[in-house]
């Protein structure tokens, strides 16, 4: 994925029978009404908001233009929102989980023990998805088991913590 996109929700589900869609923002810290220009799903389909309306917690009502109706908001279901940082100068710094996909899971040795392929953020816990070998572990990102370092921008456990809690 282009580095300069960031992820910032995915479409639940249709909201209603005039096209609005249900999206799950992953930003904690911004209303999702700060958004105009998107791109949607693995295939970057351009789009613009048109009106957003809070729903609960992390959840809002997306009325997008390339969304005309009940049946297009179905075509829709599960597919990812992105942005262009350049365009919300806010995100421009920021690191986000999304942006570390890739990333290298070191020992207290320094020796690679896998890489970051994918996340699961339950709100109360973020799970990382470590793939080792031909196998991918799941282990809770907490800092008692495992850290992010930004001067070797990799994540950093110890071999027996790895070991004993990976899933």
């Amino acid at each position: 994925m282009d580095k300069k996109l960031l992820e910032i929700g995915k479409i639940v589900r249709p909201h209603g029978i005039k096209g609005a869609v249900k999206v799950i923002t992953y930003l904690d810290d911004v209303n999702f009404s700060i958004f105009n220009k998107i791109f949607i799903g693995n295939k970057l389909e351009k789009a613009n908001i048109v009106k957003v309306l809070p729903l609960n917690n992390d959840a809002y009502s997306v009325t997008i233009d390339i969304i005309p109706n009940i049946e297009s908001a179905e075509k829709y279901r599960n597919k990812n929102i992105y942005i262009d940082r350049s365009e919300y100068k806010e995100f421009e710094n920021k690191i986000y989980l999304s942006d570390l996909i890739g990333s290298s899971v070191l020992d207290e040795n320094n020796n690679k023990l896998g890489e970051l392929v994918d996340f699961d953020d339950f709100g109360a816990s973020v799970i990382l998805q470590i793939k080792s070998g031909a196998v991918t572990y799941s282990l809770p990102f907490v800092e008692d088991i495992i850290i992010y370092d930004k001067k070797l921008n990799s994540f950093v456990t110890t071999k027996k913590k790895f070991e004993d809690l990976r899933i």
